[in-house]
């Protein structure tokens, strides 16, 4: 299971962010508290967490057994609490990264095929691979920007 935390001493923002995208896509959510972040990596195998520039989330990081993979540049804009259920995130259109490292059902022919078969309550509609627009029920609930996207090993973020 993915768990998500955030930084040391969140702001609001942030940690609404966090509730909120954690429970779409239904990942744990733990607060962060003191604990650093080799406590976090050893007791959790999937973890991402969401870093801030100024109070409002700016990156996810995801690691994976310990190591970080993956860095995405954000600006989050519309956030909705909303109550979800625990039915699969389906991407549509084509992403920088690969939706499974965020637990999601990809824009494969596997993914496409379950989406059809299930109705599926929780859509992300991808446009022009940047602009993420989630949906639940044909609902808004939250819009993220991503600004750049960085694997490990990059020295800078791909546009």
């Amino acid at each position: 299971m993915i768990t998500l935390t955030t930084s040391r001493d969140p702001a609001r923002r942030t940690r609404s962010f966090a509730k909120v995208i954690s429970r779409y896509m239904n990942w744990r959510y733990v607060q962060r508290g003191k604990r650093g972040l080799e406590d976090l990596l050893q007791e959790f195998n999937h973890l991402i967490m969401v870093r801030e520039i100024k109070g409002n989330p700016a990156f996810l990081d995801i690691f994976i057994d310990q190591r970080k993979i993956l860095t995405i540049r954000m600006n989050v804009g519309i956030i909705r609490k909303e109550k979800f259920d625990d039915s699969p995130v389906y991407f549509t259109g084509d992403l920088d990264f690969d939706p499974l490292l965020l637990g999601a059902l990809p824009k494969t022919k596997a993914g496409e095929k379950f989406a059809l078969k299930y109705d599926l309550r929780k859509v992300v509609r991808v446009k022009k691979k940047r602009d993420l627009e989630f949906y639940f029920d044909d609902k808004l609930v939250l819009t993220m920007k991503i600004l750049g996207v960085r694997h490990e090993g990059d020295n800078h973020f791909g546009k």
